[in-house]
């Protein structure tokens, strides 16, 4: 298992946001839920005000290897009206076998919008295609799950002071 800090986390915003900087967009997209703190992340870095919100259910559940599902558009959180020729950001926070990351890919680019997509992690033990055709731009890899800062799965809030 791999615990990632928020120190890691910035220094992959801040890699990526240098990868994206000569590269204006108009929108910057997350994949709820957790895909929504690294894309607030660069919206701030990259300075693109304009923010939406794509809810796709993957996992059965928040539990550790939890059991997957096919990637389902649940809602979103933008004027999709609005996307037509508008270049866009599109952040998740890890790419596993690239499923959910495709079909957010694709819900934008039917509704007009020109996509660039970004992950803070690819990780190589699910994936099974080269990152590169699943991902425009990943911070790192790695070979095991991943726990984001976020996930609180390594905060004990049970315990008393």
């Amino acid at each position: 298992m791999v615990i990632l800090s928020w120190v890691d986390v910035t220094g992959m915003v801040e890699l990526l946001a240098r990868t994206l900087q000569r590269s204006p967009f108009d929108m910057v997209i997350g994949v709820s839920r957790s895909g929504l703190i690294p894309a607030v992340m660069l919206s701030h870095v990259l300075n693109v005000r304009e923010f939406g919100a794509l809810d796709i259910r993957r996992t059965e559940s928040d539990a550790v290897r939890a059991t997957k599902r096919p990637p389902l558009v649940v809602g979103h959180g933008m004027n999709v009206d609005a996307l037509q020729s508008r270049r866009v950001l599109l952040v998740d926070d890890i790419v596993g076998e690239g499923a959910t990351l495709k079909v957010a890919d694709h819900f934008l680019k039917e509704r007009g919008a020109i996509v660039v997509s970004a992950a803070l992690v690819v990780n190589r033990a699910n994936c099974l295609e080269e990152p590169e055709t699943i991902v425009d731009r990943f911070a790192c890899t790695v070979h095991d799950w991943v726990v984001f800062p976020w996930e609180g799965k390594h905060v004990d809030i049970g315990a008393e002071d």
